[in-house]
């Protein structure tokens, strides 16, 4: 019996400890935008860095995207989390959709808020067409 309870026991302290696995989110259409898609954010394959995937569909064909995920929330901003130049910008395909990905130079988080913003163009990156807020999936 002892022995059975020490397992129970270790395995719930394992469970304990685990490090929060991912940040995910919705991202929808801003000022009349039809975009939608998604975006996750997890610890990256080098310790110490994150990882972030987005993926968008409904958008212009041709359209090439800046985005980046920052600290705050859609409704409240925030600065851009992690180097601007880490986010290489969507490049919308002939369907409409675009995939991208980001390695940031920092440990993924476990507090805080964030969210994305994916932008009109290079020039006129303060036009949001599309944002998301991440949640923490534990």
């Amino acid at each position: 019996m002892k022995s059975t309870v020490v397992v129970v026991l270790a395995v719930a302290l394992t469970f304990a400890a685990r490090p929060h696995v991912a940040w995910d989110g919705m991202v929808l259409g801003v000022g009349g935008s039809k975009i939608r898609g998604e975006v996750e954010m997890v610890a990256g394959k080098t310790p110490g860095t994150t990882a972030v995937e987005v993926s968008v569909a409904r958008d212009a064909a041709g359209a090439v995207r800046p985005w980046h995920v920052h600290v705050g929330s859609c409704a409240k901003g925030g600065p851009i989390l992690g180097a601007a130049a880490a986010y290489p910008a969507l490049r919308v395909n002939g369907k409409g959709a675009a995939e991208g990905e980001a390695t940031l130079r920092l440990a993924l988080p476990d507090s805080g808020s964030y969210y994305v913003n994916i932008h009109e163009s290079a020039s006129a990156m303060a036009k949001i067409v599309a944002c998301g807020d991440l949640l923490l999936e534990e």
